[in-house]
């Protein structure tokens, strides 16, 4: 199995990195799914997008075994935040061809993303970055690509689909881009709610997420 990277983040955190070269009837015996989870899949008609779904879930399932957890059935909140029905972990998913990412967290919501830099980051940059923000990262595709993937883990974690990427969740002036760790808050109701994430970058694609206790 394809499994590149497991890390425990500390005694309450871990996240995995799967890469897709299986093939479909592969990846959905090793995932053992419960049959509303199938339906969910079968809903997904293009072949390469069943595949990254499929690859976020992989690499879920390679966390919980590790933790000599059965529990398998995932569904979604009414916002659409993926949740384990025994409710142990709390999770987070993502995925970017060929590649799947997952973290889960014993106490605390948790959020991932996995994004490779693109022109089109370009033409939607001022959809996600506030003035400041757009200043640090001017066109340099690396910058905008992690200012997004770090604005996309947060978004997932709070699971609210009102969030803005661009008012509401702010990456800190003195993050360092160059780095391993950076510093955002999440602004709700006029209130800061501060957070710490980790990137790593593997074979061009940047991966964010959220380092909690």
């Amino acid at each position: 199995m394809p499994l590149l990277k497991l890390e425990k983040i500390n005694q309450n955190s871990s996240w995995a990195l799967w890469k897709i070269d299986e093939p479909f009837e592969e990846l959905v015996q090793y995932l053992q799914f419960h049959p509303d989870d199938l339906t969910e899949l079968h809903s997904i008609h293009h072949p390469r997008k069943q595949l990254e779904w499929l690859s976020g879930r992989a690499a879920l399932r390679t966390l919980l075994d590790t933790e000599n957890q059965a529990e398998f059935r995932i569904s979604k909140d009414d916002k659409g935040k993926p949740f384990l029905h025994d409710q142990i972990y709390q999770i987070s998913l993502a995925n970017s061809f060929p590649y799947g990412v997952a973290i889960i967290h014993r106490n605390l919501p948790v959020g991932i993303d996995i994004e490779k830099p693109s022109p089109k980051l370009l033409r939607v940059r001022h959809k996600f970055l506030s003035d400041a923000e757009a200043q640090v990262a001017q066109e340099d595709l690396h910058q905008l690509c992690k200012y997004w993937a770090t604005k996309e883990s947060l978004y997932k974690l709070y699971g609210r689909k009102q969030l803005s990427l661009k008012q509401n969740i702010i990456v800190k002036p003195n993050s360092t881009f160059s780095g391993n760790s950076l510093s955002a808050d999440v602004i709700l109701e006029d209130q800061a709610h501060p957070y710490q994430l980790n990137t790593f970058f593997w074979d061009g694609f940047y991966i964010v997420y959220s380092h909690l206790e």
